[in-house]
């Protein structure tokens, strides 16, 4: 029986995470741009997200990490 988060991660999109990530990163330097607090918050999100990228592929689960020749 998996664990819920056995059952979460198997159902990422790793793919698709690793995209949303990058527009992510790109809010965040738009946002900062201008000057906002905004920018830490979302700033949060994105090591939240490097954070479960992380813990996922130590347990073997397919995650893409995007290079900077994705970007």
């Amino acid at each position: 029986m998996m664990t819920n988060l056995e059952e979460a991660f198997t159902n990422v999109d790793w793919a698709l995470l690793a995209q949303q990530k990058l527009t992510l990163l790109r809010t965040i330097t738009l946002v900062a741009l201008n000057g906002t607090d905004a920018a830490n918050n979302l700033t949060g999100i994105l090591h939240l997200i490097d954070a479960i990228q992380d813990a996922a592929e130590k347990d073997h689960f397919p995650v893409v990490f995007l290079t900077d020749d994705d970007k």
